[in-house]
């Protein structure tokens, strides 16, 4: 069942999206638990880029079968009703002027219920909650099947951390490739409709030799060498990036992490610098054309304490790079979260 009830609002003509490729901001709603916490955040992403927000609550159908306990339809029946008003409540309470947000009740498995009001259009943004702490293997069944079998982009949102009405700094990892860079139009507009400060990351990773032989002191002079050269490579990079991005206006920061694992480097950083939101590509520099995430996003989401924006982007020629038609092996088979 869906109520839609306003056409999406429309960007600035000067920005480089088209008004079609505008996306709505669906906000999964549970209603069996406190969810208000993904709600400034969704809104806040909404308004940043000029997109229609709107509401969406799963009622899972009835069942007659021998192995379910079967649900009375009357009082089935009277649940959704109310749940409809509920719905419709919390779309006036979080109107803009006199524009409420649409809302969409659905019957069936959360998950492909999610999935499918926002079939053929992959521009959307589905809001979903998640327990503060949550690991992957803990994590939400509705959330991890979106995150595995889904393709829009997901605003991940910790449902008990304190609700706040915006952000005053964005954390966003880039690796230096162009398919991480894609994401910074998004970053862009969020952090000039927000007014806050973006930090621009790059970790650089640890170059490794075959264990097969022990490690002469030439080897150690070279592995300083490629960290140096690595390092010196990414604050040009990000110097670009940040100076480009000065010219518009914005409040930008660069950071270059080295020493240990790329990931948790990234993790501890997340932290240290205060993050508001967290920007993430779904796939960076050698991203599988079979696997959802790659493996730099894919823990980072799955240990984020923050709001957690992760963009995913369709099927393009922009996407065609050295790995783009290639297949995972062994454990990063499609929909394999990393623990």
């Amino acid at each position: 069942m869906s109520d839609d009830s306003s056409e999406p609002a429309r960007p600035d003509p000067k920005t480089e999206l088209k008004p079609d490729d505008m996306p709505r901001v669906l906000v999964c709603v549970d209603l069996a638990r406190e969810t208000g916490a993904i709600i400034p955040p969704a809104k806040a992403v909404a308004r940043a880029l000029g997109a229609e927000l709107a509401f969406v609550h799963v009622i899972k159908a009835y069942a007659y079968t021998e192995s379910e306990t079967p649900v009375d339809p009357v009082e089935w029946e009277i649940m959704r009703r109310e749940n409809k008003r509920r719905m419709a409540q919390i779309a006036k309470e979080h109107g803009d002027g006199d524009e409420t947000p649409a809302t969409h009740l659905l019957v069936g498995h959360a998950a492909e219920q999610i999935c499918g009001v926002m079939a053929g259009t992959p521009q959307d943004i589905a809001v979903l909650g998640r327990g503060h702490g949550e690991s992957a293997a803990h994590m939400g069944e509705t959330v991890r099947r979106i995150l595995e079998h889904g393709v829009n982009s997901l605003l991940l949102v910790p449902v008990d951390a304190a609700p706040k009405p915006g952000f005053s700094r964005i954390f966003v990892p880039l690796d230096c490739s162009g398919r991480s860079e894609r994401i910074m139009p998004i970053v862009e507009k969020i952090a000039r409709s927000e007014n806050a400060e973006v930090v621009l990351v790059h970790a650089v990773p640890e170059p490794v030799f075959t264990g097969a032989g022990p490690v002469e002191p030439e080897d150690k002079m070279l592995i300083t060498q490629i960290n140096q050269r690595n390092e010196r490579v990414a604050r040009s990079y990000l110097d670009q990036l940040s100076g480009r991005m000065r010219t518009g206006g914005l409040h930008v920061r660069s950071l270059v992490l080295s020493g240990g694992d790329v990931r948790r480097q990234l993790s501890t950083a997340i932290g240290e610098q205060a993050t508001d939101l967290l920007v993430l590509a779904s796939h960076g520099r050698s991203g599988y054309a079979d696997v959802p995430f790659g493996d730099v996003a894919n823990f980072l989401i799955s240990r984020s304490q923050v709001p957690t924006l992760v963009v995913r982007f369709g099927d393009t020629a922009a996407d065609t790079h050295v790995f783009s038609t290639t297949r995972s092996k062994g454990a990063r088979g499609p929909g394999a979260m990393l623990q």
